[in-house]
Parts: C-alpha cells; sequence; structure tokens
C-alpha cells in the first residue's frame, strides 16, 4: 500500500471546510499513525486535509503537520481498521453478536471454522 500524498500548498480558489470527525488513521512512511483533520480545502472534486499525525520517529514528541490528499485509502476515519487482525471466538460463543457488531464498525469480517473454535479474519 503506498502511503498519502503531501502536497506543498492548497490550489487558489480553494475553499475551507471546517472538519466535523477529525480523529483519522494516515499511512505515512510505511506505517499506520494517529492523526487529526484540523480542516479541509474542496477544488472541484478534490479533498485535502490540513492535519496533524504522529511523527515517525520515536523519540519526537509533537505531532508533524501537513497538507494531504484524500483518497479514502491512505487517510481513514479512526473507528475504521488500520489492519488486518483475528478475533477467536469459542464455540458455542455468539459468533453472530460479534460479527455483526465488527460489520458495523467498518470492518469485513470472514468466519473460518474449526473444531475448536471459530476465527473472525477481520479488514
Amino acid at each position: 500500500m503506498h502511503d498519502a500524498r503531501q502536497l506543498d500548498h492548497y490550489p487558489s480558489g480553494s475553499h475551507r471546510v471546517e472538519a466535523r470527525n477529525p480523529w483519522v488513521w494516515i499511512r505515512h512512511r510505511g506505517a499506520w499513525r494517529k492523526g487529526a483533520i484540523h480542516c479541509w480545502y474542496v477544488h472541484g472534486d478534490v479533498w485535502m486535509a490540513w492535519m496533524q499525525h504522529e511523527d515517525p520517529a520515536p523519540d519526537v514528541p509533537w505531532a508533524q503537520w501537513g497538507l494531504y490528499q484524500y483518497d479514502g485509502t491512505t487517510i481513514r476515519r479512526r473507528y475504521s481498521p488500520a489492519a488486518r487482525a483475528r478475533v477467536e471466538v469459542p464455540d458455542g460463543g455468539p459468533r453472530d453478536r460479534f460479527t455483526a457488531l465488527l460489520r458495523d464498525t467498518g470492518y469485513s469480517v470472514v468466519q473460518e471454522k474449526t473444531e475448536a473454535s471459530v476465527t473472525l479474519h477481520l479488514g
């Protein structure tokens, strides 16, 4: 997967839109980082996010700021999954309830049944 595309500046004639749900994941330097969108700049059908996010260096305590082009893949709402995961539900457990709750929060769920348990693959 590619990283979010960083832009130097927004084009003249763009209009500013305040962010309603600012908490996001951003793909930056090969990993998912927590971020917050300060505002959007819109120019035609192109949306750009002025945002802050975690710095990739572990010893840098402050956020990094930047303008990124929104594509829906490299910038995601925080409650969307940032990576694949697995959840094991014991046999006889409430599989359907877990599946429904996970799908409601944006995960795609595939069930894999074994003798001892059911594994839900999330993506």
